[in-house]
């Protein structure tokens, strides 16, 4: 019984970190909040621009959230979805170019308005934030600590064609703290034209990241050493290690373990629910929990 207890705090207080804000780049309020730009139209024309950032830690990632405004005030009705991608950045800029589709990113997703986790709230007057709980999407998000990134945001707005002054688009927020770059990108043409990454120096775009940070153990791990696939599965999970995994346990969303082995490198999730599982890898180096989507 006292080891379930310990087992069900050390869970509690994971869940507890993942709600927590682990980067924040943002203004201070509306007022005088400078924005670019930032919106895919129906006939393929966009405009937009990534940020640059950087955690401390290697973490987890739970939920994004970006932050801007729109003058017609009607966004949810306009809004068709988004697209996140997080690059790994290559001298300075985005390794891929979502123009050219070119690069891979680390993270990518492509959303729309019945993406589980994905939400617009509107904060005030002209005031939105777009919302995505990754952790309400199968498999898992993590990026190293002290790495940079570069996170591109556009978000699908129901124009035929791309108007640069109209109030209907989505004005991304720039923040002034003077810290990260900013890059920008379009199909366009004349003045607006950037088919190759522009990068503004000492500015960024306003968003926030929440998530878990991992211990050292896991970083070491999780990027290179355990690997586990099929994320999500529908049934067999491969335990991939270079080290002698000396026991494993499971862990549904509850803290609840879960009776299962490890047989020629699978584990077997027949007859479990679909959901979230965390999976609990002991080696002689240490342990390492993995996020397991089960369709």
């Amino acid at each position: 019984m006292k080891k379930f207890y310990i087992l069900f705090i050390l869970f509690f207080i994971l869940q507890t970190k993942a709600q927590s804000v682990i980067y924040s780049h943002t203004v201070p309020n509306y007022n005088g909040a400078a924005g670019f730009s930032s919106y895919l139209a129906n006939n393929g024309d966009m405009i937009s621009m990534a940020s640059s950032f950087t955690l401390t830690q290697t973490s987890e990632i739970t939920t994004i959230n970006l932050y801007g405004s729109q003058i017609s005030d009607n966004l949810p009705a306009m809004v068709k979805g988004m697209i996140l991608y997080i690059y790994s950045d290559n001298n300075g800029a985005p390794s891929g170019n979502p123009l050219l589709q070119t690069g891979t990113p680390v993270i990518s997703l492509d959303i729309n308005n019945s993406t589980q986790g994905y939400n617009i709230i509107h904060t005030a007057q002209y005031i939105y934030t777009f919302s995505v709980d990754i952790s309400a999407l199968p498999g898992t998000a993590v990026l190293q600590g002290n790495t940079k990134y570069w996170l591109f945001f556009v978000p699908r707005i129901n124009l035929d064609s791309m108007i640069l002054t109209s109030p209907q688009k989505f004005n991304w927020w720039l923040s002034p703290t003077a810290a990260p770059d900013y890059a920008r990108i379009s199909n366009l043409t004349g003045g607006a034209a950037y088919p190759n990454w522009q990068v503004i120096p000492n500015t960024g775009a306003a968003f926030s990241i929440e998530g878990m940070v991992l211990g050292t153990h896991e970083v070491v791990y999780d990027s290179s050493e355990i690997k586990v696939f099929p994320n999500p599965t529908t049934r067999f999970l491969e335990v991939i290690s270079k080290d002698k995994i000396q026991q494993i346990a499971l862990y549904d969303g509850t803290g609840k373990k879960i009776p299962v082995k490890l047989a020629d490198q699978k584990v077997d999730f027949e007859g479990l629910s679909a959901g979230n599982y965390f999976l609990s890898i002991e080696t002689e180096k240490g342990t390492v929990t993995k996020k397991i989507f089960k369709r």
